[in-house]
């Protein structure tokens, strides 16, 4: 045993990535310190909005919204290593 724990969304994906043959991907430390500051800004952004939309049937669409853009610029730093950038 390793010594560290993986949550079930990692063991997920890594069993995901097997099936489909992908490598995991290798980021460097310029790309992790950039997705743990969209993660910090997206967290504050909802923060935000559970303070300002709490009790709005708006609040779960913001939601949506907001972790949507969150994975996706996520996904732009993932592809940039892809990409050999």
């Amino acid at each position: 045993m390793s010594g560290e724990l993986k949550s079930t969304l990692d063991i997920a994906m890594g069993k995901m990535n097997k099936m489909l043959g992908e490598e995991k991907t290798k980021l460097n430390d310029d790309q992790k310190i950039r997705i743990a500051e969209v993660r910090k800004e997206y967290e504050a952004k909802v923060a935000e909005k559970k303070i300002l939309l709490a009790g709005s049937e708006e609040l779960p669409i913001e939601l949506q919204k907001l972790n949507r853009e969150k994975e996706e610029k996520i996904e732009s730093i993932y592809k940039e290593v892809k990409k050999g950038k």
